[in-house]
């Protein structure tokens, strides 16, 4: 899976000149948290909301703030090529909840902590029909032999694995079609 096909798109953007109080009007409307800061078709920053709430504490330009002025500069950002598990861990490792998507050097949407959630629920199959089945299958058995000799004639929907080297064991959920699941 790729971030392009998760990302919010098309990019939403400010120019660094735009006031707080503006963008932070403007952040309320389209109900989004963070908007990268585009100069010249460039990345020069990103502002988020609580940016924006504490502005008041910030150096003023003709005594209103602008954006320039409260945003982080040079944000961490990925590539739209990139995967969705690089973009996870990214925002985890740094603690952040989105970063500005790029295809060469123009941002082309934003990857976020929701738009991850949406990606997790997608590959659960949630929303979709059939049961959902939860197994877990020792480390050293073969994951996929094990699963087919226990399907027995499902169809698997989506698939989802995790390994737990604490207990030597994969947990598996699965969404299943077919003949009523019985899973044993």
């Amino acid at each position: 899976m790729f971030v392009r096909n998760w990302m919010s798109a098309p990019a939403i953007s400010l120019p660094p000149e735009v006031t707080a109080s503006a963008a932070l009007a403007f952040m309320e409307k389209r109900r989004i948290r963070r908007v990268p800061v585009v100069k010249d078709g460039k990345l020069v920053g990103m502002v988020t909301k609580s940016d924006l709430l504490g502005a008041g504490s910030k150096p003023h330009v003709s005594g209103i703030t602008r954006i320039e002025h409260v945003m982080s500069r040079k944000p961490l950002v990925i590539r739209e090529e990139d995967t969705l598990e690089a973009a996870a861990q990214l925002m985890l490792s740094k603690k952040i909840s989105g970063v500005p998507v790029l295809d060469g050097d123009k941002v082309v949407g934003v990857i976020t902590e929701s738009d991850l959630f949406r990606a997790l629920c997608g590959m659960l199959g949630i929303g979709e029909k059939g049961a959902r089945v939860q197994m877990t299958v020792r480390d050293d058995a073969d994951l996929l032999q094990h699963l087919r000799g226990r399907l027995n004639g499902l169809t698997v929907r989506s698939l989802v694995t995790v390994h737990d080297p604490t207990r030597n064991a994969w947990d598996v959920v699965m969404r299943v079609r077919g003949r009523a699941a019985k899973v044993s």
